[in-house]
This record gives C-alpha cells, structure tokens and sequence, in this order.
C-alpha cells in the first residue's frame, strides 16, 4: 500500500476556499462557528445577496440565532438597497457582519451557560426537596443528590430552547457604525434618486453634503417639485431640437475605420509551463509544496499552522517556469473614404439663467430654484452638462457649473442658499450666456432662462440670440408670473408661463 503524499487530492480537498473573496479570507477562516465549508458558501450566499441589493433568505447560513440581530439591524437601516453592485462596499459590511456573528456566538454561549446554572441550581433544589421529604418518610438519614447525565442533557436542551426564543434585538455595533452613513445616503437617495450613487459609498463627500446650510432648503425644494408637475414638464421638454425635414443630417464625406484582426506566434516566458526549476518562493501551490511544509500535516499540532499558511498563500514552494508559444491576435486599423449619414446629436448641454433680483423674493425664488434642483437631475440623467448663471444688478452674476461630485454639489448647495434681492440686469448675463455657447462644446446648449420678465431686452441682444439659434442653441423661458410680455418674450421661444400658486401653496 503506497503512502506518498497526495498533492493534488489536498488541492481538490480546499478548492473551495478560492470563492471566497481575498478581503474577507482572515474572517472567514478564524470564525468560530461551522465547518469552513459552510463559512465560506455562507458568506458568499451573503455577499452575492447583498450585491444584488437585497438580503439573503432567511434560512441561509447561518442559523437565525446567530444571524437574527445583524439581520434585524441590516433590516432596520436599510443598508441592502445602498450595496447594489458596490463589491468595495460590501466587503466592508461583510466584515462587521462576521464581526458581529463572533460576538452573538460568545453572547448565546454564555446566556446558555447561565441559563443552565440556573435550570441546574432549580433542578438540585427540587431533588434536594424531594429527598428530604422521602428520607422522613423512611426515617433515613438524607443522601446527596446529584444529577445524572441524562438529566443535564435535558437541561441544556431546555436552556438552549429558552435562549433560542428570546426576541432578537439588533445588533448595537452595526446600528452604531452604520446608522449615520445610511441616514445620509437615504436622504441623498430622496433627492437625487439612483444618480446618488454617483456621490459614492465614503465617508469624504457625504458628511459635508448633509451639513452644509442649502441642504434642508434642498429637501424642501424637492417636495415642491414633486407638487409641482408642471416644473417637470417643462425640464422634460428641454433638449428637443429641430432635425432636418428628412430627419438626418446632410450626405458628407466621412473616413471610416476598416479594421483587420492578424494572427502572429510569440515566445512567452510562463510559470504555467513547468519546465525547469527558477528557485523557492511562497505561494498556495501545493503541487510546488516542498516536503518540509508537507510534514507539518502529519503533526497533530502543526497541522493548523500549515492551514494557516495555506490560507495566507505562505508555504514554502519551487518556483518554476518555461517557455511557451501563444497565438496572438493583433489589431490592425486603417481608414477608407466613404460618403455616409453622420447623425446628429439628439440633447446639447444646458445653461440655466436664473434671475435673482429682488422682485423675484418669496415663493418665486423657490419656483426658481426648484427649477434648478430638477435641471440638475435631469441633465445629470441624460448625460449632459449644466451651468448656472445667477444674477440681479449690473454686474452681480454668479455662475457655476454644476455637476454630481464633491465640488459641483458644493456649488448647488451655495446657490440653494443664496438670498435674492438687488435691480435686474437682464441684457448682461444673457451677453455672458451667448459668449460661453459660442463655443464648440456649448454650441448646441438649450439655455432656460427663469425670471419675472422685468426688464427689457434692447434690439442688439435679439440679433445676438438670433444667430445663436442658428448655429444650433435653443432659448427657453420660463416667466414666474403672468405680467404679459415682457423682454423674456422677445429672447426666449417658448415661453411658459408659471402661475400654479395653487399647487405650490399659494403666493
């Protein structure tokens, strides 16, 4: 009968550690509760779940006496929704859920302790009792009582099965790690939707997101629109531009890419192509295993050490390699003249002009804007850019470009905050408007332009707004108020006409 060392049946044997992802492997192999096997498919069944956005089912590993609290807090917080496809944030949770396993194992296991003690302690009293009682009868002496291995069987049993029904509480240190970054991302969820997201899963951005001033004025702008469906009528309409009578652009010369896909051997230096010995290193190859770490199996104690080296990839093993032949596929690219359709693009950027000065005090300001906070979304939804004028007097003009990151949210939030008041200079910022879409990344913007309609539009300033439309810029206007027409009228086509007070809560 051969005992040689069998390699490969050891590497097939712990195959399965390999699902298990890198981050959590430390976890995973020192917790204290089922085989490896089971810790590993658990934690994945977990993991996949949570990817998803949802919890696992309710009898997956492990059993609910020890998943109960962590599940009950996950449930409570809300955290699933937020882990959809964020693999970096769910390892994170991962490990305090291990975490928190460990600690509800060591908690279960001394409230059964306890438990027993005391079912013990009632349990000798009653036999105690009981011999007393049967001692006068007989008239004997009282023997001492002790309980029997059955007995204690039974009491652990009962102990377990009272434990087991306790009410499950929330696990406190999930709750007290998780509970302000959740809260946060549920309220940038309310506002932004799924665009959230984007603000990312850290701890950098969101705190100072939820601190600043304009974010209270942020939600509250949020439920107006959401009263307000005729603000997002009017953003959904943005973008629509004017297509040829034929519906596509004019026949031109266009160079299209030919490409043709070679095929070429080369010499490639490989680890997979065993065919000399390079020296040692560690690794988790137990094919490469040299026979010291091989012996550590046979020792009842330093078995462990060599699992633990196994799971750090630190056994000592031959470093090998050789040389192979690969057939690489290479790219080859060349361009050919041809006449095509070149299509046009469907949405341009936006620019938002926003008139700050002080007959627009009151619910006008939040109309307008709540017009911003819904520009923002559906510009950030599409895939387009979004800038921002706000202006009053001559000379009082802020502009920002907003975006869904660190600075672009800090941007909003300002303006969000901002108190309006001062004349208005209507010609200026719109002479700043055109001069930014004169450019090419701007050309074909849809500019909106949110104001009472107060002030007068001069004949140069049509000229300029005519020849912006024709290299392509659309101008709406939205007018807070029906003051009939005004210089809004004579820059802006269409021009709709907000007058819903009803719905906003009266003026």
């Amino acid at each position: 009968m051969s005992h040689a060392f069998d390699a490969g049946s050891l590497e097939q044997r712990y195959a399965f550690i390999d699902a298990c992802p890198d981050t959590l492997l430390d976890e995973v192999v020192s917790l204290p509760i089922g085989t490896l096997p089971e810790r590993v498919a658990g934690v994945v069944c977990w993991r996949e779940s949570l990817l998803a956005g949802q919890l696992p089912p309710d009898d997956a590993w492990p059993s609910a006496e020890v998943a109960g609290p962590v599940r009950r807090a996950l449930f409570e917080l809300g955290l699933a929704r937020f882990c959809r496809d964020r693999a970096e944030l769910v390892d994170a949770l991962l490990r305090d859920v291990l975490l928190g396993w460990a600690r509800q194992t060591d908690a279960l296991s001394r409230a059964v302790t306890d438990e027993l003690r005391r079912l013990e302690s009632l349990e000798r009293k009653r036999l105690a009792d009981e011999e007393v009682a049967l001692a006068a009868q007989q008239r004997r002496k009282t023997q001492r009582v002790d309980l029997d291995a059955s007995t204690r069987s039974r009491l652990t049993a009962e102990a377990q099965d009272h434990i087991a029904r306790r009410a499950t509480v929330a696990d406190a240190t999930i709750i007290e790690r998780w509970s302000e970054p959740a809260r946060a991302w549920a309220q940038i969820a309310d506002v932004f939707g799924d665009l959230g997201q984007m603000l990312g899963r850290g701890y950098d951005l969101t705190p100072g997101v939820l601190k600043h001033m304009g974010w209270q004025n942020l939600l509250r702008l949020r439920e107006l629109v959401e009263r307000l469906p005729q603000l997002q009528a009017i953003i959904r309409a943005l973008g629509r531009l004017h297509t040829p009578v034929n519906g596509e652009s004019v026949a031109e010369k266009v160079l299209l890419p030919v490409r043709r896909i070679e095929e070429e051997l080369r010499e490639v230096r490989t680890r997979l192509s065993p065919t000399e010995t390079r020296g040692i290193e560690r690794s988790g190859d137990l094919a490469r295993m040299l026979p010291s770490e091989a012996v550590l199996l046979g020792h009842p104690r330093l078995r462990m050490l060599w699992h633990a080296r196994r799971a750090e990839r630190a056994l000592v093993t031959y470093r090998v390699e050789g040389v192979t032949f690969e057939r690489v596929q290479i790219l080859r690219e060349s361009t050919v003249e041809s006449e095509g359709r070149r299509p046009r693009p469907e949405r341009g950027p936006i620019v938002v002009i926003v008139d700050t000065s002080g007959s627009m005090q009151g619910l006008p300001e939040q109309v307008a804007k709540a017009l911003v906070l819904e520009t923002l979304r559906t510009a950030l939804a599409e895939k387009r850019r979004c800038f921002v004028y706000a202006f009053s007097g001559p000379g009082q003009v802020i502009e920002h470009e907003l975006a869904l990151d660190e600075t672009g949210i800090g941007h909003l939030l300002s303006f969000l905050a901002l108190s309006f008041g001062g004349g208005t200079d209507g010609t200026g910022v719109m002479l700043r408007a055109l001069e930014r879409i004169r450019g090419e990344a701007w050309s074909r913007a849809d500019v909106l332009f949110v104001s009472d309609g107060e002030w007068p539009a001069p004949p140069g300033l049509v000229r300029a707004v005519r020849d912006a439309k024709e290299r392509g810029a659309r101008f709406h206007g939205i007018q807070v108020g029906n003051r009939g027409q005004t210089g809004l009228h004579k820059v802006c086509e269409p021009v709709h006409v907000f007058q819903d007070w009803a719905a906003a809560g009266g003026w």
